[in-house]
């Protein structure tokens, strides 16, 4: 059915007192832009509110409820598959996956990862009855077909897109993945160039300011170190590095972010930069990761402490390169490159690894 069609059945049935279904079924592309809407007319903190993408590391996009990340207007479906074309990504499955409640992340990348395929079906709106699109969940690729999308609270009010696999009723009682259905709401006026593809966002959490703001943008590294080195030397910014910190896809401990309380991304991401804005913002440790994400907190858990060998160094060693400083490492896949405040008026020195 062409694109102009389906909207005059979309209005049509805006304006009609009862909603029709029509007997036409849909196809598995949709090739006019589209903002994903997320329903559960019994959980208002998530009804009507949309998708927004989230710059990750390599290219990759987390999928999000606001306030985090950016509204995006023109998604498409290709073969049952969300895509945004200028990010050159689709919706796929896969890390992170939790044993408390058997969810795994949904997100959005480039590489060739197991798709999450959706079907276009025609429904009533709950609340309002009109007609509307919903893509139905399918499967996750390879994996048994069924199973459906849920939403679970991440930080700054946010919430993080999962997949939840056929029969499961296993619930996390501190962050429940609430299921949704995504409805599709074409966009006939698309907001100025480059509003869905900005690439650089920040989000914090009220905290008091630091007294001190470190800006210095010279890099050193321990000597005998390869270059670029696994870490870079802050201690003149006073913050020491401590190691490479795991996130939730390498823990069992339930917990999400290592460093859950404020986060930046940036194409011109460095650790200098990352330990100012967690430094500005009065926070004891920063995180990079991903090559442009920087995440702050004041608390590291036991579970998440680095080990101290120079094995564990591999970790934050294995290409994530700052995208603002290619001489430096920023973090790995779910790694954090971890710098912990100085104490005053004691030495502020790197940890050593053995």
């Amino acid at each position: 059915m062409a694109p102009s069609t389906i909207a005059a059945l979309l209005v049509g049935a805006a304006v009609s007192s009862a909603c029709t279904i029509p007997t036409e079924p849909l196809g598995n592309n949709i090739t006019y832009p589209f903002r994903a809407q997320v329903q559960n007319a019994s959980r208002p903190e998530v009804h009507n509110k949309y998708m927004n993408l989230f710059e990750a590391g390599g290219g990759d996009r987390h999928l999000f409820i606001g306030p985090v990340g950016v509204p995006t207007y023109d998604l498409t479906l290709v073969a049952g598959v969300i895509n945004h074309v200028p990010n050159g990504v689709r919706a796929v499955i896969g890390g992170e996956y939790s044993e408390i409640d058997h969810t795994t992340k949904m997100f959005m990348t480039g590489r060739d990862d197991p798709r999450a395929i959706f079907q276009p079906t025609y429904a009533c709106n709950p609340v309002t009855d009109g007609l509307q699109i919903e893509l139905r969940f399918v499967t996750w690729q390879g994996q048994p077909e069924g199973g459906h999308i849920c939403v679970r609270s991440s930080f700054d009010g946010s919430h993080e897109f999962r997949y939840s696999p056929p029969g499961n009723r296993l619930i996390d009682v501190n962050r429940e993945c609430i299921k949704v259905t995504l409805v599709v709401m074409p966009t006939t006026d698309l907001p100025p160039p480059g509003t869905s593809t900005t690439l650089s966002t920040s989000t914090t959490s009220a905290r008091p300011t630091s007294t001190s703001s470190s800006t210095a943008t010279s890099t050193s590294t321990p000597t005998g170190l390869p270059t670029p080195a696994p870490f870079t030397d802050l201690t003149d910014l006073g913050f020491r590095f401590v190691g490479c910190a795991p996130e939730e896809r390498w823990t069992d401990d339930g917990a999400f972010r290592t460093l859950p309380d404020a986060t930046e991304s940036s194409d011109d991401m460095t650790n200098q930069r990352c330990v100012a804005f967690c430094a500005e913002r009065g926070f004891r440790y920063a995180g990079t990761e991903w090559r442009r994400e920087c995440w702050c907190g004041d608390e590291v858990a036991p579970t998440r402490r680095p080990a101290t060998t120079l094995e564990s160094l591999a970790r934050c060693d294995d290409g994530y390169l700052c995208t603002g400083d290619p001489a430096q490492n920023c973090g790995g896949d779910a790694w954090l490159s971890l710098y912990e405040r100085c104490e005053e008026g004691e030495a502020c020195e790197n940890e050593v690894f053995t």
